[in-house]
């Protein structure tokens, strides 16, 4: 109760307060990260090692075992696991949600190159990266074309120019490109004329290491002066290894024209992009931890023209596949409610009390609610996110239960004859305890969901803070703003029917709420009589209730159980694999017979694209696809919002049509339609549910799971 007197009678003060609130809350709001989900603070680490042209099963057993045995020493790891791709080791190292991430980074990359000496010759250093369960997916795909460039060359433009201009929009990631061919200086070598000359190609070679080194002569000096001497021993054209020689000695040196040639080529493909029919090269485009996507992404599209003008000419820039969809319409259907629930408390203040100046009141104080909780959500280092705007869209509704509870007892001690400031004090005085239990009481209920271990606490424990700051701030605001503006802003008069109030300033208004108001006074007294009869009638009112909850009970086998509701996020994402050691130019024809089949089943008119990643690079590619091999395949097919059906609708047709094919029998389709939400909810997988296997040899593990893949697919 002291601190509504103390608002009372310092007015100025609650209104510096006020606007200390509203610059505050802007400032948060222009500042707070937005994403589409919380922060993932639990840390992890992932390991990459690369040995081009190695065998997945050799570098499991040479460099995965070996690094996972080092790593697993690092202090605060609960959990290894690894993945082994021809020329790639990823090993992931998780860690308890007390271990801070920079000291966990730093530990494995020590632990990991700690283990280089015991890896095969001319294994490459190992690298170690943060992880990140919730920036598997890229929050966008940018494309890049040109119609006077080959691949080799439009993979330079992606990876040399694109990539570093990248660079300069704040919290963006793109590490890769995907697609096109790595271009290389290739010699060819004649036979015929190797054996004349009783070469073989390892002697090519040594010589062309020999004749093509970056040499450093050093320093010479000249009385006072030096000179940094430079070298010319690389060559700086194709044409000039044709004319490196091979060997000397004898009548005349062997060059390399002599047995051969070399030519300003691309090394063999393993990967491939095919956009609409076409095929490309892509950036992905990720976020780093605990950067807005919203900001990544728009800062991208608006980067697009000033990149387009620097990159060669006829270089076309996209971005497609933009993942913040949801956030977008999240944050619109937010400001919607807000405006929304504003607006239903104004009308329904404005109808049962009749007074519009109690109707400002009410629409000024839940915005400022929303503002205290945005401010808390900054300070506490969380995001604007899917959870924290459901928990500030759940707690809308309590706000507008205290506005009308508080602002109602005011009106009724105004009216009873008591002056402005005594009714503020009075009416705020005694809706006190039940609005602070109130609070509490919801604040309280929420509060094991922020207890909960491991995603669930991930997910809930922002939404709960979102709701407490939005609830403690309301009450805050309930002791102060509201009875200091009632006692201010409320008329001097006092009158025995504010309807008729409004009559004498508008009469058709009057006339309306005169209306309403005998409306009301009606169904107030079937309510009494209702009541009367209920106190009467105790047992039959207590039987009625108890079998309408049993009777409930029975509807929870209809309903469906999720930990988190589907997300229609307008994607479709295929995960095709292909009989095993299918080359890529195979692997791309079964692409194209699941392309044509999608055009078929979705109507052109509801859908933008189709995306296809094919086969995996040796390199850092690994880390950011779930292809294993020329084998597989994703593909991602983009949905217009004009669509008929939902992402899982189509996916269920598909999945049914698909396994119907006879053409298709040897392939293996698993359809997605959650996005990046579903992705981190898996914790960087693909499928809600995964099925380990532990013990016993490789072979004895995928005998065991070839058997509990046919179980499974028939549930």
């Amino acid at each position: 109760m002291w601190l509504i007197k103390v608002s009372l009678r310092n007015p100025y003060m609650v209104a510096a307060f006020v606007f200390m609130l509203i610059i505050l809350g802007s400032l948060s709001i222009l500042s707070i990260p937005i994403d589409i989900l919380p922060v993932f603070k639990a840390p992890a680490v992932q390991v990459l090692t690369y040995y081009p042209g190695m065998p997945a099963s050799s570098i499991e057993k040479t460099i995965t075992n070996r690094i996972e045995r080092w790593v697993n020493q690092a202090p605060g790891a609960r959990l290894v696991e690894s993945r082994s791709v021809p020329g790639v080791s990823v090993v992931k190292v998780y860690f308890r949600d007390d271990i801070d991430p920079n000291e966990a980074l730093t530990l494995t990359n020590s632990l990991a190159l700690g283990a280089l000496p015991n890896l095969p010759p001319n294994t490459l250093p190992p690298v170690a990266l943060p992880f990140d369960a919730t920036g598997t997916l890229p929050v966008g795909i940018l494309t890049v074309s040109n119609p006077f460039l080959d691949d080799a060359r439009q993979k330079d433009v992606a990876r040399i120019q694109v990539r570093n201009m990248l660079g300069a929009v704040p919290g963006c990631i793109s590490p890769v490109v995907v697609g096109g061919r790595d271009r290389s200086v290739m010699v060819y070598l004649d036979p015929a004329k190797m054996e004349a000359r009783n070469m073989a190609p390892l002697d090519v070679v040594a010589a062309l290491r020999k004749g093509n080194l970056m040499v450093t002569p050093g320093t010479a000096y000249f009385g006072s002066d030096q000179l940094l001497l430079d070298s010319n021993a690389m060559a700086e054209k194709v044409e000039d290894f044709n004319d490196m020689p091979l060997t000397f000695g004898g009548v005349s040196n062997v060059l390399l024209r002599d047995i051969g040639r070399a030519e300003d080529a691309s090394a063999i493909q393993t990967s491939r992009v095919r956009i609409d029919d076409r095929n490309e090269v892509f950036v992905p485009i990720y976020r780093q931890r605990g950067s807005s996507s919203l900001k990544v992404v728009d800062g991208v599209r608006d980067l697009i023209p000033a990149m387009e003008e620097r990159l060669p000419k006829g270089t076309k820039l996209d971005l497609v596949m933009d993942q913040t969809v949801v956030v977008r319409s999240a944050l619109s259907s937010l400001v919607e409610e807000a405006a929304i629930g504003a607006l239903l408390v104004s009308i329904m203040i404005l109808l049962f009390l009749g007074n519009w100046r109690m109707t400002l009141i009410a629409s000024f104080s839940i915005p400022l609610a929303l503002m205290g909780a945005v401010i808390g959500l900054h300070i506490t280092g969380n995001t604007i996110n899917a959870m924290t705007l459901a928990g500030l869209a759940l707690a809308i509704g309590p706000l507008v239960d205290d506005a009308i509870v508080e602002l109602e007892n005011n009106h009724r001690n105004y009216h009873m004859g008591k002056s402005r400031v005594r009714a503020a004090l009075d009416g705020c005085s005694e809706v006190m305890v039940p609005v602070l239990v109130a609070t509490f009481t919801t604040v309280l209920v929420l509060a094991p969901l922020a207890l909960m271990p491991g995603i669930g606490g991930f997910l809930f424990r922002p939404l709960t803070m979102a709701v407490g700051f939005a609830m403690l701030t309301s009450f805050l605001l309930s002791r102060t703003f509201v009875p200091m503006m009632c006692a201010n802003f409320l008329p001097d008069e006092h009158l025995h029917s504010s309807a008729a109030a409004v009559a004498r300033k508008s009469g058709r208004l009057s006339q309306f709420l005169d209306r309403f108001q005998l409306v009301l006074d009606r169904l107030t007294q079937r309510y009494l009589s209702l009541l009367d009869w209920s106190l009467e009638h105790r047992a039959t009112v207590i039987f009625g209730v108890v079998m309408l909850f049993v009777l409930s009970l029975g509807l929870l086998k209809g309903i469906g159980r999720e930990f988190f509701p589907q997300v229609d996020a307008g994607q479709i994402t295929l995960h095709l694999r292909s009989p095993s050691n299918l080359r890529l130019d195979a692997s791309e024809n079964r692409v194209k017979q699941v392309e044509q089949f999608l055009k078929e089943n979705i109507p052109a008119s509801e859908r933008e694209m189709i995306v296809s990643e094919i086969g995996l690079n040796p390199d850092w590619s690994a880390a950011y696809t779930t292809n294993s091999g020329q084998q597989d395949a994703v593909i991602r097919v983009q949905l217009n919002h004009k669509r008929s059906k939902s992402a899982q609708e189509y996916a269920a047709k598909l999945r049914h049509l698909f396994n119907a094919k006879p053409e298709f029998s040897d392939l293996r389709v698993d359809f997605d339609t959650g996005g990046m939400i579903s992705t981190a909810l898996n914790q960087g997988a693909s499928s809600p549910i995964d099925i380990e296997i532990e013990g016993g040899t490789v072979e004895q593990s995928l005998s065991i799971a070839r058997k509990l893949r046919e179980s499974v697919s028939s549930v």
